[in-house]
């Protein structure tokens, strides 16, 4: 893990939006990282900004569970106008 960590990292900082997506899994689970609640957040919102649904999907979740059901629906309606 500790090396596709720092290769997927390297990929990220240059605006690979597969790149972050990864990463905040990384994060999420901690799969050879300490479990960071923050930066898998930071890489969710980079890859959804960049244009990944499924990120954009992720993001909606997480505002659910956290009772911001406003934000959640906007997250849901840009992923599915990006495909999801």
């Amino acid at each position: 893990y500790e090396r596709a960590f720092e290769y997927f990292t390297k990929a990220a900082d240059f605006g690979d939006l597969p790149a972050q997506f990864i990463l905040s899994l990384i994060y999420r689970e901690g799969l050879g990282v300490e479990k960071d609640e923050k930066m898998e957040l930071y890489y969710s919102e980079e890859a959804a900004i960049s244009g990944d649904p499924i990120a954009r999907c992720s993001l909606g979740c997480k505002e659910g569970e956290n009772g911001r059901y406003y934000r959640a629906v906007k997250h849901f309606i840009i992923a599915a106008k990006l495909g999801h």
